[in-house]
């Protein structure tokens, strides 16, 4: 799943019945898609199944729970669509993992404070070892130290992406007693204590991001490998917004157990273990998909989720998101991959995409929804995501990320992507290093019609980027699109064969006739009066989408949206 967000600075309102807006702000909820996110339904629903025995032979849900109300498919939870909340429930215990690997409850009580690193919000600062530590089958005289409660081997990783599972597994070697969104820069300390024969850190009274609450905890390394966590009874917060807690090896879910760690006895493993907490409950996306299965044919490349209440988890702070679910198109910027077999798709489902609840949604054409987005350009940015926009170019021999954005998974506030409905702007070079934008999510511009397969490499003009950009007063390149903004920079032109040259052509290559664009609307609820309400602008968004596709594409492509 490619999952977007940042940790928001504004607030959302609502102005108008079915009518959202945003305040003005550089950090923007909207999409909760980023690279690397692909993972997180898919291990959220691993661990739900191992937890929950009952699921794991339910994968699929009663036919009864599936109807076909039109060209909208409703499915109602059964106690089987929706991921509970998991408070955090290591207060006062502590976790030993013994090289091998296996880990078990083995309290420990805190060590003293030592010496204070200086850590802000989303921080990390490398430490030496006092010895090599054996940490699967590497040794490491370094460490990072992560404010959001963890320990890295390798690479910092002072990112704001969820913390979850997935998180925990990607990326770096990494030690997590607490994987969560901890702010040292508001309360509290992390100190370090190195002595021959151990090395701890020790997070003391930390908060979370904006909750007044207090957290403390210790990682413990020892020279043999062993790795030991301990927890205080009363400084931890039970209700974590989302966090994780694990060892893992790194570079993917491969070897993953998850596990009850408050009553872990010799739990062994290969590659990582580990526990999700959340204060939220949150869709089942594999879930839904299975269910929907269970009733249709496996003929659709993405299905589009609307919901009866947000699901949406408020520390994501987003608006709605696209996860990946299978992939074999090169030359686009992601690896290949194929996730089919967990939404119970064997061949044919590319996406999904969860808008979440149909409340914030207008079935207006014209509404502003969010900023100067409309419901079907919010639509058609997450659809859009199953290509974009994660493209890079050779500048001078060198992979540059200089197109990419908010998350490296949208194009920059400062290229020129033609009104991009990802992301990016129309920009107007009005010479002398001024620039000014124009309308926001117009379309899918060239290079993504490229990168979506309809247009071939050589009907895709020049684009630029704008360098040592200033708008505003500020540089951001992962701000929102928006129309009217002045920007002063230096123009650096692009050409589509600078970004073959940094990702290979597109393989297949771009189809001047390819078949349409085969998705299914879904609405999942859990028993709501207004059900036919919502699927009245369900039905409303969906049957406007099919006629908005195509002029977004410019009649590249057509999209299927009627149920079989």
């Amino acid at each position: 799943m490619k999952a977007c967000h940042l940790r928001p600075t504004v607030l959302l309102a609502l102005v108008l019945p079915g009518s959202w807006v945003a305040a003005e702000g550089l950090n923007h909820p909207f999409c909760a898609t980023y690279q690397g996110s692909d993972l997180v339904a898919v291990l959220k629903a691993r661990e739900a199944r191992a937890r929950q025995g009952v699921r794991a032979a339910r994968s699929n849900t009663a036919a009864a729970s599936v109807s076909r109300n039109g060209d909208v498919a409703m499915l109602v939870d059964q106690g089987d669509l929706i991921l509970r909340a998991n408070p955090l429930d290591l207060q006062g215990k502590g976790l030993e993992f013994q090289p091998g690997y296996s880990v078990s409850r083995v309290d420990r009580p805190l060590g003293p404070d030592g010496a204070t690193l200086a850590l802000g919000d989303d921080d990390s600062r490398e430490v030496p070892l006092p010895f090599a530590f054996p940490f699967f089958g590497k040794s490491y005289d370094k460490a990072f130290v992560n404010s959001d409660g963890n320990v890295t081997f390798g690479l910092a990783d002072d990112a704001s992406t969820a913390r979850t599972l997935a998180r925990l597994v990607s990326g770096p070697p990494r030690v997590a007693a607490l994987l969560a969104d901890l702010d040292p820069s508001k309360s509290g300390r992390v100190t370090t204590t190195s002595r021959a024969d151990a090395f701890s850190v020790k997070w003391t009274e930390v908060p979370q991001f904006d909750v007044p609450d207090k957290n403390t905890f210790e990682i413990t390394l020892f020279p043999d490998g062993r790795i030991t966590f301990s927890y205080d009874a009363l400084n931890l917060s039970s209700t974590m917004e989302e966090a994780a807690v694990g060892i893992a090896a790194g570079g993917g879910a491969e070897g993953l157990q998850t596990t009850d760690l408050s009553t872990a006895a010799a739990v062994s493993f290969s590659g990582a273990t580990g526990e999700s907490f959340r204060s939220e409950t949150s869709l089942d996306l594999t879930a839904v998909a299975r269910s929907f299965y269970s009733q249709f044919g496996d003929d659709y490349q993405q299905l589009i989720v609307f919901t009866n209440r947000s699901y949406i988890p408020r520390s994501q702070s987003a608006f709605a998101f696209e996860s990946t679910i299978r992939n074999s198109i090169s030359g686009m910027g992601i690896g290949t991959f194929d996730n089919g077999s967990e939404f119970g798709s064997p061949l044919t489902l590319e996406s999904m995409v969860l808008m979440d609840s149909y409340f914030k949604y207008s079935a207006s054409p014209t509404d502003l929804v969010l900023r100067e987005e409309t419901t079907m350009s919010v639509l058609a940015h997450e659809v859009g995501h199953r290509w974009l926009a994660t493209a890079r170019f050779s500048d001078g021999g060198v992979s540059s990320t200089e197109l990419l954005g908010r998350q490296q998974a949208h194009w920059s506030f400062y290229m020129h992507s033609s009104g991009s409905h990802d992301e990016g702007n129309d920009i107007e070079d009005l010479g002398g290093g001024q620039f000014k934008t124009g309308g926001a999510s117009k379309r899918y511009g060239p290079l993504d019609q490229y990168l979506m397969g309809l247009r071939p490499s050589e009907e895709v003009p020049p684009f630029f980027v704008i360098r040592n950009a200033m708008a505003d007063g500020v540089q951001s390149a992962e701000r929102a699109p928006a129309s009217n903004v002045s920007i002063k920079g230096i123009r650096k032109d692009v050409t589509v064969s600078d970004v073959i040259a940094a990702m290979g052509p597109r393989a297949p290559a771009p189809s001047p006739n390819p078949p349409a664009w085969r998705v299914a609307f879904l609405y999942v609820t859990e028993g709501d009066s207004n059900d036919g309400t919502a699927l009245a602008r369900v039905e409303s968004i969906r049957s406007q989408f099919e006629a908005y596709f195509p002029l977004s594409t410019e009649g590249r492509l057509s999209i299927e949206t009627r149920l079989k």
